[in-house]
């Protein structure tokens, strides 16, 4: 039967490509390590009935390395949709289709030819940086997916051209007689010239020389489906997608010459609690107004990073950025902005584990966030403060600039301390060290 012949090939191919192949209790996680971003690569392959909550349970536990989180229910299912999408998942129904009939008119296909995967690639990243979700690394990894999908299993290429121009591409992937169409672009600039019909039309003329079984899989609401149906595509089954995509503040980054600063994945921020758990701080002085390092739970930890992005709003924001030196979390930066936009006034807080203090890491991390705050975001000033006697800290914000403006008293362990209150303003400073800002989007800052 063609659909089950389409689940062995979709079932071996994932096999075959994949760095890392999970068991869990109701179906099998798939995932390319070494190409984290790409949803389609990285994913719960639902088999076995369950609730949502279960599921999110369970694709939360396998992507935890991963910024997005994918759940595909193969065959689909019923009920699930309402209470996936409650819990921040967006629903895609994913149409399987199989080549029945043959097409109800033929083209011209002599702009489109067979190439090398090479030959398309600068197409490919064009048309992943035109995405609005777009970005070099991401295009990067795309490519090397499809690099890895080749080498497993038998793939051509194919190019529509406008003159000299690649136009348009797709894949043929072929195993065991069973062909599938993959990939069908047509960069914008030359759709409406019967391109994207041509181009099919040849892969599935090339498919069916060799192969008794030809598919594809379409959005349910997409344009290409009604192009499918008039080259001969049934439908013979479908695979519900749930995505909760990464948040837009993951593609942000600050660098300096030995640090980044972006947010972190869960296994990150599991590998940040366990810095904070060895030590920040001397036991005998709590340099922070709120004592956290005093009752530090992983859970709490992890529950105040994901409560950060989840109560998000560009009135009112507050973002933890995770500091990264040779790839290891180290310590937390944060900037908050409350009525941003109006004030243009940002407050800074951070801390570093005591493994990597005194190497002057503290002040890049600090530098990066005002550099972000100033240049990136239009700031007017920056606040800060310490508890007096966190000689470090001071020390930070006298190398970057700021000024005692004033003082008040807080209690973290019950006994009133003196905390002093620093501004910056914007012209006041200078970074130390060069930073580049990258991914960053102004509007989520509320300008």
């Amino acid at each position: 039967m063609a659909t089950e012949r389409i689940r062995a090939f979709r079932r071996t191919l994932d096999e075959l490509t994949a760095e890392r192949i999970v068991a869990t209790e109701h179906g099998t996680g798939f995932l390319i390590d070494s190409a984290p971003d790409v949803y389609d690569e990285n994913y719960l392959s639902v088999t076995e009935p369950a609730g949502a909550a279960e599921l999110a349970a369970e694709a939360d536990a396998l992507l935890e390395a991963h910024r997005h989180r994918r759940i595909v229910v193969e065959d689909g299912a019923v009920g699930l949709t309402a209470d996936l999408e409650a819990l921040g998942y967006a629903y895609s129904p994913h149409l399987v289709l199989t080549h029945a009939r043959e097409p109800d008119r033929r083209v011209d296909t002599t702009a489109v030819r067979e190439v090398p995967l090479e030959r398309i690639v600068p197409a490919r990243t064009a048309a992943t940086l035109r995405e609005p979700w777009g970005y070099e690394e991401l295009a990067e990894q795309l490519n090397r997916v499809t690099e890895r999908v080749a080498a497993a299993v038998p793939t051509r290429f194919f190019a529509a051209f406008a003159g000299d121009d690649v136009a348009g591409y797709c894949e043929l992937r072929e195993l065991d007689r069973v062909a599938q169409i993959e990939n069908v672009e047509i960069l914008e600039e030359f759709r409406g010239r019967g391109l994207g019909r041509a181009i099919v039309q040849q892969a599935l003329d090339e498919a069916r020389r060799a192969n008794d079984v030809v598919w594809l899989e379409a959005l349910a609401d997409d344009w290409p489906r009604e192009l499918y149906a008039k080259l001969g595509f049934d439908l013979v089954g479908r695979r519900d997608v749930y995505l909760r995509a990464q948040h837009p503040l993951a593609l942000l980054r600050l660098r300096t010459p030995r640090l980044e600063l972006r947010l972190a994945t869960i296994a990150e921020q599991r590998a940040l609690y366990h810095v904070a758990a060895d030590g920040i701080h001397d036991p005998a002085h709590m340099p922070f107004a709120v004592p956290w390092t005093d009752d530090l739970g992983e859970q709490a930890f992890l529950a105040h990073h994901r409560d950060q992005l989840a109560h998000w709003r560009t009135d009112d924001w507050t973002l933890n950025l995770i500091a990264f030196f040779e790839g290891r979390p180290i310590g937390s930066q944060s900037i908050s902005g409350e009525h941003f936009a109006d004030q243009r006034i940002v407050s800074t807080g951070s801390w570093l584990g005591r493994a990597w203090q005194g190497r002057g890491l503290g002040t890049e991390m600090r530098a990066a966030a005002l550099t972000l705050a100033f240049e990136g975001l239009d700031a007017l000033e920056a606040r800060s403060g310490a508890i007096r006697g966190s000689h470090a800290s001071l020390a930070v914000s006298r190398n970057l600039g700021y000024r005692i403006v004033g003082s008040h008293t807080v209690a973290p362990r019950g006994e009133p301390v003196e905390h002093d209150d620093l501004e910056l303003r914007r012209e006041e400073f200078h970074s130390p060290v060069p930073v580049e800002l990258e991914g960053l989007d102004r509007s989520l800052f509320g300008v």
